[in-house]
């Protein structure tokens, strides 16, 4: 075996592993995400539909005083929430997320024919270029993806 399809070896092995942590990483912020964003949502409807709830009761003093103090607490804490929602963009994010991990789930997959096809052999060099360069765009993509989202939230960059 030549240098060069020694080096190919070695890349597919390093892409291998790559692929398996990113996976593992981006799937764990693609569900904390999507939990985030569903907690937020339910959040939200529900106080908002408490609000409007103890608002039409019909009740005399000096209970229907402080039903409507009860309500006006509830209207800040989901002023809140849809601000919290929409400053971090977890419905965004979980978007994001779900297509890098279909992505880099495609580039896994494509790796595993490749292996599959050359067994023992060692891989064309070439091949394995272009499937690292396609995960260094999918990181790529995804990090300029969270710039624009953070950008557009007027988020922290340095976080």
């Amino acid at each position: 075996m030549d240098a060069e399809h020694a080096a190919a070896q070695r890349k597919l092995e390093w892409l291998g592993a790559e692929l398996d942590n990113e996976l593992v990483e981006r799937r764990r912020r693609r569900d904390w995400d999507r939990r985030r964003a569903l907690t937020l949502q339910l959040a939200t409807v529900s106080l908002s539909a408490l609000v409007t709830v103890l608002l039409g009761l019909k009740v005399g003093e000096p209970l229907a005083s402080e039903l409507a103090d009860v309500a006006l607490a509830c209207g800040a804490v989901v002023t809140v929430l849809a601000a919290w929602a929409a400053f971090f963009g977890y419905r965004t994010l979980w978007i994001q997320r779900s297509d890098t991990v279909h992505r880099l789930t495609s580039l896994r997959r494509r790796l595993a024919l490749m292996k599959a096809e050359y067994g023992d052999a060692v891989p064309v060099p070439e091949q394995v270029a272009l499937l690292v360069d396609e995960y260094q765009r999918i990181l790529e993509d995804d990090h300029d993806s969270w710039v624009r989202l953070r950008r557009n939230s007027g988020g922290d960059l340095a976080n």
